[in-house]
């Protein structure tokens, strides 16, 4: 299930506790006034059923995706989990007074009001953080199955932080600048060497993110886009002291580039071609011998 919907559930949840918390109050009041509680005794009852389902509906979700997730929880989602399953023994307390113990039922407000507390920071810490994050997000328009899908590129980040460091180090990542489909290409392998690792919407914002951050912009050359290409490739031919010996010209680099692709089509497309090319060419080229 897509984090929108589960924090659209949650806030929901939130709502109708809220909305039980209220009717309770004003039933208590009624009772105390001596009028007829009727309406908010069965208002309060019903919103305390959907609650209950709605609240057992999302700890399932939520083991489903804690016990999916090989990595270590970070502190703010082992908070959540531990504030989620408080709220149990909570709500079967005060099931217990309304049901065996009525000599204490006007104390429910106070029950009713501690689970109510607990639900809000549960949901503050998951709901409401993405909700603010989301706000904050980068974002990034990827292509997806034959449509446009608009991505969360901070979701991205933390998918990468949290799952690519299971197999590697980060910096191995980090090294890398690849295109869209370069990037679609290396996530794609690593999904199967371990297809538990990461979903489809997972691998779309980890895509995302890589491409945001460490992708080829055919519209801007970049001089460090550059050297890290050639740190990443050219040494599976010679070593990269080689590159760094030769004294060329821009038209003699570029020859030498289209040399190497021709002993390895795949070793560079022509995004990455340009991307060396405009490196070599403006740091490494000798100037053009006068005429």
């Amino acid at each position: 299930m897509r984090p929108t919907t589960t924090s659209l559930l949650a806030i929901s949840l939130l709502i109708i506790g809220i909305v039980a918390v209220t009717l309770i109050l004003i039933m208590l009041g009624k009772i105390r006034a001596t009028q007829r509680p009727g309406f908010f005794r069965w208002g309060h009852r019903i919103a305390g059923y959907i609650f209950t389902v709605l609240y057992l509906f999302m700890c399932v979700i939520m083991f489903q995706k804690f016990t999916g997730n090989s990595a270590a929880l970070s502190a703010k989602d082992a908070i959540h989990a531990y504030l989620g399953i408080a709220i149990f023994p909570m709500i079967v307390a005060k099931i217990c007074i309304v049901r065996l113990f009525k000599k204490y039922y006007l104390r429910l407000p106070v029950y009713g009001m501690i689970v109510m507390v607990a639900a809000f920071m549960t949901v503050a810490l998951s709901a409401g953080y993405f909700m603010i994050s989301t706000a904050r997000s980068q974002y990034i328009i990827l292509s997806d199955k034959g449509r446009l899908v608009k991505v969360n590129v901070n979701a991205g980040r933390k998918v990468v932080q949290q799952k690519c460091s299971t197999c590697h180090s980060l910096e191995r990542v980090f090294a890398y600048v690849k295109t869209d489909t370069g990037w679609r290409d290396y996530v794609s392998r690593m999904r199967a060497k371990d297809p538990a690792i990461l979903d489809d919407l997972e691998a779309l914002e980890a895509v995302g993110y890589l491409v945001k951050n460490y992708g080829i912009d055919d519209m801007r050359m970049d001089v460090q886009v550059g050297i890290k290409i050639i740190l990443e490739k050219c040494h599976k031919c010679h070593t990269i002291e080689r590159v760094f010996t030769f004294k060329k010209t821009q038209a003699e680099w570029a020859q030498t580039i289209e040399l190497m692709r021709s002993f390895d089509p795949h070793l560079l497309n022509d995004s990455e071609s340009r991307q060396v090319n405009y490196y070599l060419g403006k740091i490494l080229a000798k100037p053009k011998p006068e005429s």
